[in-house]
């Protein structure tokens, strides 16, 4: 599959995530719209094998982008969609590890898929398959120590078969994260701890698919790709704007906003 073809699937998953979270009547808007182009690269590329590679989405608020991306690869009914976050529904609003088909941890506090990615890349290594774990992280999520602490075992132990992908969005939940935490020098701070760091534009397919390709060729250690992204990708309305991370969507929103997806450049 192309570049420009997992650009047009991304943009495909933003209009799902908006109609699931207008259906819902609440959810999460804003990373999972940043993050397009990093699950879409992860589940349609020819570099990751959804049958036997693990992608754990430890920022699990983004989860209505990967209910929608495992519908597109036939672990769910597409129709199922519309029961997002309702009583009985398979699809809650975090990943489960057991109610949905395709989601293999369960994730919701912040930190706690790093650190389980992590066990599951050791135990790859230890039965001696060559099987990959990509983890996605969000930007505010680095704020809980326990990440940290799961780069330096990961790094201690030479995970090269593990790969973070932070989706560096610059917005959580209330606030631009500048005003909450302060980063510096992001990258050397990944380098410092022993990671392989690389930089990519995370709303660039092309950009994201080298990343990953790049990662795959690393030996002796874990890679952390840093994907700048824009929070709210696609919805000019909706970009950059700390009070859309979770929302309530409204009827004439959700038809702009789709009308904004469809000026999307390919």
């Amino acid at each position: 599959m192309s570049a420009q073809d997992i650009k047009r699937i991304a943009n495909e998953l933003r209009a799902d995530v908006l109609r699931m979270v207008h259906a819902a009547g609440a959810g999460h808007i804003a990373g999972p719209l940043s993050s397009a182009e990093i699950i879409a690269s992860l589940y349609f590329s020819d570099l990751v094998d959804v049958a036997s590679d693990k992608i754990v989405l430890s920022c699990g608020h983004y989860v209505p982008i990967q209910y929608a991306a495992l519908s597109r690869v036939g672990y769910i009914p597409r129709s199922e969609l519309s029961t997002f976050m309702k009583a009985g529904s398979r699809l809650p609003g975090h990943p489960e590890r057991g109610t949905t088909p395709g989601i293999d941890v369960s994730a919701g506090p912040l930190g706690q898929g790093v650190s389980v990615a992590t066990g599951m890349a050791l135990g790859y290594k230890m039965d001696g398959l060559d099987n990959r774990v990509y983890c996605v992280i969000s930007d505010g999520e680095i704020q809980e120590g326990q990440v940290w602490e799961a780069f330096n075992f990961a790094v201690r132990r030479q995970l090269d078969n593990l790969t973070f992908i932070l989706d560096r969005n610059r917005v959580q939940i209330g606030h631009y994260i500048s005003e909450v935490a302060t980063y510096g020098n992001l990258e050397g701070r990944f380098e410092a701890f022993g990671l392989h760091t690389l930089t990519v534009d995370g709303n660039d397919t092309n950009s994201v698919y080298e990343g990953i390709k790049k990662a795959k060729e690393i030996y002796s250690c874990p890679t952390m790709i840093v994907a700048n992204t824009i929070s709210g990708k696609g919805v000019p309305f909706m970009e950059n704007t700390p009070a859309w991370h979770d929302k309530k969507i409204t009827d004439l929103e959700l038809e702009k906003a789709l009308i904004e997806l469809e000026k999307y450049e390919y």
